[in-house]
């Protein structure tokens, strides 16, 4: 017989009176990546993505990282990010949205602090994360009057195990300044995409000359400003159509769009499909020979 005790004086790092919540959680089978999910952030939860197939680059904050195969990908709240993928490059990754977080001497739902790395890169651990994350999602199958306690004890064995493996495997990076101004200027989109903005109104609320802005921004993320706030409005868009009911006519008009066949028009552009075909995908994993529909008048 083998048997094994707890210590005494063990302390969780999730403690209850700080339970973490479970948002939601699902797969991304490699088809779908087909479909880039495009600049954008979430207020309140961490996303954890857990990359199991495929490889391509991803935009993250301001910087390029190369994923792949054994990847978890950290985003803390409020993080931008841009998911590159294409039909050359699919990727296949669970999800998981986790709020109520707080961890001791980080900011509230943050799991790393804002200067590491977002990308962890997993050895020993990964085949048990990865059928944890099939568990979970056999238990939200299965449904029934306890699965909400089920997933969240999964919950919590899941950031314990990613938890120790931040510990193990990633070091915070030195924050650097070559990017100061363009920060500034990133933050200042982040927070006024919605509006009506050219690169006029952005230079002047900011006291800076257009060349400028365009010059420190650019060699930043290596887009345009303007690329950016409609990447991030596009972002938006699918954030939206993913998670709520909303009218597609109601999110166009949300993400600062006066015309929804202008929104469409730039929406099939940067997604490669329609608002509707895109919210479908996402409800019925529905993409085998998709049949393009037009959006609601």
């Amino acid at each position: 017989m083998v048997q094994y005790f707890i210590k005494d004086n063990f302390v969780p790092t999730f403690q209850s009176e700080t339970c973490p919540r479970l948002y939601y959680l699902g797969e991304i089978p490699p088809q779908i990546s087909s479909y880039p999910r495009v600049l954008h952030s979430h207020a309140e939860y961490v996303e954890i993505s857990i990359i199991y197939s495929g490889k391509s680059e991803y935009l993250i904050q301001e910087k390029k990282q190369w994923i792949q195969p054994g990847d978890i990908l950290i985003y803390n709240s409020h993080v931008v990010h841009d998911e590159l993928s294409d039909q050359n490059n699919q990727i296949g990754s669970y999800f998981f949205a986790i709020g109520n977080l707080q961890v001791p001497g980080l900011r509230p739902n943050a799991l790393i602090p804002d200067e590491a790395s977002p990308v962890l890169h997993v050895r020993k651990e990964f085949d048990r994360i990865l059928q944890l994350c099939r568990d979970m999602l056999r238990e939200m199958e299965r449904g029934g009057e306890w699965s909400a306690c089920v997933m969240q004890s999964y919950t919590q064995a899941l950031l314990e195990i990613i938890w120790r493996a931040i510990h193990a495997e990633q070091a915070a990076e030195p924050v650097s300044n070559q990017y100061m101004m363009g920060r500034v200027i990133q933050a200042y989109i982040d927070r006024h995409f919605r509006e009506p903005l050219t690169l006029k109104t952005i230079s002047e609320a900011l006291r800076l000359s257009e060349s400028y802005v365009s010059h420190e921004f650019k060699n930043m993320l290596g887009y345009s400003p303007m690329q950016y706030v409609l990447r991030r409005r596009i972002g938006e868009a699918q954030t939206l159509l993913i998670s709520t009911d909303y009218s597609i006519t109601k999110i166009a008009q949300m993400v600062g769009y006066d015309s929804q066949s202008h929104f469409n028009q730039r929406f099939s552009r940067y997604v490669g499909i329609s608002p509707s075909r895109f919210r479908k995908n996402y409800q019925n994993y529905d993409i085998l020979n998709p049949r393009e529909e037009e959006d609601e008048p």
